[in-house]
């Protein structure tokens, strides 16, 4: 989980960069996803595998959250543990192939990646459960790729993004009429699930003015998917069980676009330096409207995400002919703001420092190895949920929490060139 819910790492050599410089090497297969242009630069056909094992440890701690409800006869603090997490390794699998026509000039290629995701599980008997306990979102993106060689400094690229998208979002309700306030035994529960396909482009552009440089300019379009799934509403009790059932339902989910510039030199032989700069328009994530088919409100989740940018510095070292060393470190400013942050992306400000290697089995073969660790700023949650509104039994939650979390990212990757 990073800048918001966006996935940056897309194989091993990208992790121990810290994400750093990815416009501009051209150094592998992964230049698909993040400059396509790059694909003129690998020499011959390739093909690469990878996977992404992130660790997202994100933790909540309460501050004092309170219900009021009519059964509890006035404010208390809520049921449940004082500490939540969202946590376990989960591997994201990436895939890579290309290959030249025309005497290297026009090149074709395939990328199957994962830019966006997010996962966690929290409890059900901790104290942000009625905004959510377990969600998560899961892309697909299966981008069909061309790169052109202008001449010997320019080349460029592009792709259509064919992407899918699945979300779940669960969390509880609480029950009004339970003496002495809600707890997770008297709870209901609420499950919005959808998933639903959209198309995208993306296109870039490599300029070498000397065999020791690299400038890339790589733009991605914003996805505005629409997620069609059903809400469910179970375990109520008493005045409130006619709300229990279930309806189709559609949610829209706005994915920014990315415009990313990023630098490779050549210092000497053995030293390459690396520096980038991405910009994300996450201002179209400003809200999450479920629409029901049985003719509810709409139940609006706002999320009043605004625009940010990462910046960041990687570098190279060649030891020998079959060994490269690198790292990097790179800042990556959240989206989210102090008024609508909440438990289903507790996000914040998040500093990336990456460590990885390269060993060159032979000519053809390729192993990279990267880690990275990524430690979010400590940010406040600070929400009232309104339940019920306009009934007699019209209730609240206050949730009142402090972030504090990290995320651990181990990849590996396995390329293998088929020409010279």
């Amino acid at each position: 989980m990073a800048g918001g819910i966006y996935v940056p790492m897309k194989g091993a050599a990208a992790t121990g960069s810290a994400n750093v410089g990815l416009a501009s090497a051209a150094r592998d297969g992964s230049t698909l996803f993040y400059n396509p242009a790059g694909m003129t630069q690998l020499g011959g056909t390739f093909v690469e595998i990878g996977v992404d094992a992130i660790n997202a440890d994100i933790a909540v701690d309460n501050r004092g959250s309170q219900a009021r409800t009519l059964g509890s006869g006035g404010r208390e603090v809520l049921y449940g543990g004082s500490r939540g997490h969202g946590d376990g390794w989960i591997p994201v699998p990436n895939l890579f192939l290309g290959t030249p026509v025309m005497d290297g000039r026009l090149w074709i290629g395939l990328a199957v990646t994962s830019p966006f995701g997010l996962e966690l599980d929290y409890s059900p008997e901790w104290f942000g459960r009625y905004d959510s306990y377990d969600n998560s979102i899961k892309t697909l993106d299966i981008a069909p790729t061309l790169a052109y060689r202008i001449n010997d400094a320019w080349s460029i690229g592009g792709g259509i993004d064919v992407q899918y998208a699945d979300a779940e979002l669960i969390s509880a309700l609480p029950d009004p009429l339970n003496l002495g306030g809600p707890s997770p035994e008297s709870d209901g529960r609420s499950k919005l699930t959808g998933d639903g396909w959209d198309t995208g482009f993306n296109v870039g552009l490599l300029y070498r003015p000397s065999e020791h440089t690299r400038v890339g300019l790589h733009y991605r379009s914003g996805m505005r998917h629409t997620l069609k799934g059903s809400a469910a509403v179970s375990g109520l009790r008493g005045p409130l069980a006619s709300a229990n059932g279930r309806s189709d339902s559609r949610a829209g989910l706005k994915l920014p676009d990315i415009l990313t510039v990023s630098l490779t030199q050549a210092v000497t032989p053995r030293l390459t330096l690396m520096g980038e700069v991405q910009w994300f328009g996450w201002d179209a994530f400003d809200e999450v409207r479920i629409r029901f088919a049985n003719g509810s409100p709409d139940l609006v989740r706002p999320q009043g995400f605004e625009n940010t940018y990462t910046v960041g510095l990687a570098a190279e070292y060649a030891l020998d002919s079959r060994w490269t060393l690198r790292g990097g470190i790179q800042y990556d400013e959240s989206p989210t703001t102090d008024r609508l942050r909440n438990t289903s992306i507790p996000d914040s400000d998040l500093l990336w420092l990456g460590v990885g290697a390269t060993y060159r089995v032979s000519e053809q073969l390729r192993l990279d190895v990267g880690y990275a660790y990524g430690r979010f700023e400590r940010a406040d949650i600070d929400l009232t949920l309104p339940f019920y509104a306009g009934s007699p039994l019209e209730s609240s939650v206050e949730i009142r929490g402090e972030t504090d979390s990290h995320v651990d990212v181990l990849s590996l990757s396995v390329s293998y060139r088929f020409g010279g």
